[in-house]
This record gives C-alpha cells, structure tokens and sequence, in this order.
C-alpha cells in the first residue's frame, strides 16, 4: 500500500507545495509610506519596481497619485516625490536626474559662487547631450551642450552636481563665445578664484576663451572687479 503525503512528510520527506496566492495589492497605505520615507524624484520604472507592477500599471498609479497631489510630473516619466519630509524636491535636484547627463553651471553657479550679481529666472546646466529646455512644476531649466572633453569640473552636493567657480567661469565664456556674444566681465566677482585652476583648465579651451580672459585687471591684487590675468 503506498503512503500517503502526510505519512511521507512525517517520515522527513517533502510535502508538496502548494501553490502561491496572488501577489499582494500596493494599497493607498502602503504608497504613503513609500514616498515618505523615499526619494526626491522617481522614474516610472523605479515606480513600477516599486509597487510590483507592470509599467503600464504604474503608469496608471502615477496618473492617480498625481491628481492626489502626491507626485508632480517632471517630464517624460519622471516625476516629483512631494510627500517627503523635507518638501518638495528643489529644481536643482529635478535637474540632476531629467537630462543626464548634466552639472549646473553657467549663470546659476555663478550666481550661486557669488561671482555674479544677478540670480537668473531658469537653472542652466551643461550637458553633452543636444541643448534643450524642460518646464517643469518646479521651474524651467536649460541644458546647454558640450563636447564630452569639456564635461568636468563639477562637485556632488546632497547629490546635486555643481560646476567649481572656475568651471562655471569657463563654461560661460565658452558659450557664450560659440554664439557669437562677448561677455563683459567687469562686473564679475572674480577674486576668489583659484588662479591655478582656472589657467589650467582653460588651456583645454579655445583660445578665443583664454583670450577673452586675458586682460590684466587682475582682482585679486587690485580689489577690483574684472578678469584675472592669465
């Protein structure tokens, strides 16, 4: 007579397994609890890995979470975390995930090195993908594009890349340059800056940009605004 399952199981054999119910449903509860205690910005596929579900489904959920007032659209399937803690995601931070790849720099980092004056109305980056502009939730944010030799220079804060006070110096100028602008620096901030760095890194420039920072009113040892000498 053969034994049954339970007589195999308890003689240390395996009982069969029984099959899997369905996979748990990612309720309402549970999606607060994800973003509060998540990041900044989501793509809709780290969303989809999130919940479990296909990427049309979390598609769907997104659609809902945002009429609730819990994400925010950024752009193509990306969207912004705003039950957080800390609040809404900054545009800075937006900026380090829509286009990458990208630092900030030009006016916005010179602005925020204190090297110029004037805040600018849109965050410009740099990137080496073709120039574009995002309007977001958050702001509008301009990426400019350069070759990938002249992507460098940058620092991770809180995870936002930044141009250093050279970089954002020499990115401008380039830029600016390239279209055809002459950029005045006389009313520039210039005398912090680390003339070391700035001379070596602007040999991997155009000498149009090396010129432009040529003239010797050199702040530093004059206590004026204007272009060190290099």
């Amino acid at each position: 007579m053969s034994e049954g399952p339970e007589r195999r199981a308890e003689q240390g054999g395996a009982a069969p397994s029984r099959p899997a119910g369905p996979p748990r449903t990612f309720r309402q509860r549970d999606w607060v609890a994800a973003l509060r205690s998540g990041k900044a910005v989501y793509r809709l596929g780290e969303l989809a890995r999130l919940a479990g579900h296909s990427e049309p489904a979390a598609r769907q959920a997104a659609r809902r979470l945002v009429e609730r007032g819990w994400l925010a659209p950024l752009g193509k399937a990306l969207y912004a975390n705003l039950l957080r803690p800390e609040g809404p995601p900054t545009v800075e931070e937006a900026a380090a995930v829509l286009y990458p790849p990208a630092y900030i720099s030009l006016a916005s980092a010179l602005f925020a090195h204190g090297i110029a004056d004037q805040a600018p109305h849109v965050l410009t980056c740099v990137t080496t993908n073709k120039t574009k502009r995002f309007v977001t939730g958050l702001g509008e944010i301009h990426y400019h594009q350069v070759k990938p030799d002249l992507f460098f220079g940058y620092t991770l804060t809180r995870g936002i890349p930044r141009a250093q006070p050279e970089k954002a110096v020499l990115d401008f100028l380039y830029l600016e340059l390239r279209n055809g602008r002459r950029p005045a620096l006389d009313e520039w901030n210039l005398e912090e800056l680390d003339l070391d760095r700035l001379r070596s890194w602007a040999r991997r420039y155009p000498s149009t940009v090396r010129r432009s920072l040529a003239p010797a009113r050199t702040a530093r040892q004059s206590g004026r605004r204007g272009a060190p000498a290099l």
